[in-house]
């Protein structure tokens, strides 16, 4: 069964991972949560474009929080929102 960005989100606590910690996420929930596949997320990590959890040499988790922090820096502002912020 896949799920969409909003149904993991929930699963996380919201899409600002409103828990005191987060969750921590395998790869395959990291994945969906952002909306990519596993290759892009793992191209990400190398990029370090946001932090990680490695636990020995191949356990690799995330935090939902990190990664609503990585979504927000990655937005977009719509023309109307800078129109109005400039106003």
């Amino acid at each position: 069964m896949k799920t969409t960005n909003d149904s993991v989100a929930l699963q996380v606590g919201g899409v600002d991972g409103t828990g005191d910690k987060g969750r921590n996420l395998s790869p395959k929930e990291a994945a969906e949560y952002l909306g990519i596949g596993i290759r892009e997320l793992r191209g990400l990590r190398a990029r370090r474009a946001f932090p990680y959890y490695r636990i020995g040499h191949r356990t690799v988790t995330y935090n939902s929080r990190d990664l609503a922090a990585f979504l927000d820096k990655c937005r977009v502002a719509a023309v109307n929102d800078s129109i109005k912020s400039a106003a």
